[in-house]
């Protein structure tokens, strides 16, 4: 049976140094259209010059692309990493020219077009030797200029990441899109004499079967971040108790050198072991937390993100609605306790790092451990930016 459906179309602008990411965005779009599409009668439209552009001569490929590409998309996707690409004579490279292009439109009508950008912060994939500092420094300028032009870009390090994230924001303006949408057709009703039903696309809660598991989602997501919380102390109270165990041995230490044995290097070296022993129990007890930790993370955001894409089809229920402000307060709490424990290890790592190198073992270890210190910042880091996402998803739903 014909049915309609509204399409959203999302351009994608980059230089060639982030096709993978282009890829993930393709996945991602085929994913939600394949929960959206029937129930909701919404289609993303990925637009990529790749399979919107055709052979042709012209001024030069970038105007090639500018006419056969329709400019008229409801999204735009701007990726970053180490290249800036090529100049057009009208812009400094073609991404750029598509990012002006945008925004000029946008500045005319800002409701009929969002921008997103992003920047990838991760090492460049060739050696320091390899690359070009002239690309890397016009990225640079491109991501300073967005501030003066009113914008706020986001930055991630891994494919994984930028998969959560870029999931997170379609749905986000999916949900802005629904709830105006929903409001037109609300205000339409109000002042037609015959209210049409179909305006209303969302479902209620309690007609939807449990087998689609919104709820148990929003359940797991809860359970995956109390887990989350509870690795986190375990890490703090090493962290703690590691932190104690060194200015122990650090006042030995000084003790010894100024007593009658100071320059017998043997008993010196006894006390550097302690240190060393206690250092790499440390370390070993950090490496065994670490996968735990990206696990439930992983787990948990997955659990998140599902629950956010589902949402869009719904309209909660009390005990849905309740729900999910309890899962807001939640990740909130979590974020905290994240910030916390993220600032006390930076600064832990720092004086670690400021350790004398007395012995070769000594190096060693502090080398491993300010190692691992800094694989955990960098995990509660990016922790702490996806528990943001979950909020701002959370908070749409309610």
């Amino acid at each position: 049976m014909p049915r309609q459906e509204t399409i959203l179309s999302v351009f994608v602008a980059s230089p060639s140094d982030v096709d993978e990411e282009r890829n993930c965005i393709e996945e991602v779009i085929r994913d939600l259209n394949t929960a959206w599409a029937r129930e909701l009668r919404i289609r993303l439209e990925l637009v990529r010059w790749e399979t919107h552009a055709f052979p042709s001569f012209g001024e030069d490929p970038q105007a090639i692309i500018n006419e056969q590409i329709p400019d008229d998309f409801d999204l735009f996707v701007g990726l970053m990493w180490c290249r800036f690409g090529t100049p057009t004579g009208r812009a400094g490279s073609g991404t750029a020219e598509e990012f002006e292009r945008a925004k000029a439109r946008f500045d005319k009508s800002p409701n009929d077009l969002q921008l997103m950008i992003y920047f990838k912060d991760a090492p460049a994939p060739v050696a320091p030797s390899k690359l070009d500092h002239g690309q890397l420094a016009k990225v640079s300028e491109f991501r300073s200029s967005l501030g003066n032009e009113g914008g706020l870009y986001w930055t991630f390090q891994t494919i994984d990441e930028f998969e959560k994230v870029i999931r997170l924001h379609l749905t986000r303006h999916v949900h802005s899109w629904l709830a105006q949408s929903r409001k037109t057709a609300s205000d339409a009703i109000e002042t037609s004499v015959e209210p049409n039903d179909d305006t209303n696309v969302s479902k209620d809660m309690s007609s939807v079967p449990f087998d689609d598991g919104l709820l148990d989602l929003i359940e797991q997501f809860e359970v995956e971040f109390e887990t989350l919380t509870e690795i986190i102390e375990r890490i703090a109270d090493a962290t703690i108790e590691i932190g104690e165990k060194i200015n122990e041995r650090t006042a030995e230490t000084n003790e010894f050198a100024v007593g009658p044995n100071a320059k017998d290097r043997k008993a010196a070296k006894k006390i550097i072991a302690r240190v060393v022993t206690d250092m790499d129990q440390y370390v070993h007890r950090i490496e065994s937390e670490l996968p735990l930790f990206s696990q439930h993370l992983n787990a948990g955001m997955n659990a998140m993100i599902k629950a956010a894409e589902m949402s869009v089809e719904f309209k909660l229920d009390e005990a849905g609605l309740q729900q999910a402000k309890e899962s807001l307060v939640a990740t909130a709490g979590f974020r905290e306790t994240m910030s916390t424990v993220e600032g006390k290890i930076s600064e832990f790592q720092e004086s670690i790092a400021s350790l004398p190198r007395m012995t070769s073992v000594l190096n060693q270890s502090k080398k491993a451990m300010v190692k691992v210190l800094g694989r955990l910042v960098a995990e509660f880091q990016t922790a702490q930016t996806l528990a943001r996402e979950a909020e701002a998803s959370f908070n749409s739903i309610v």
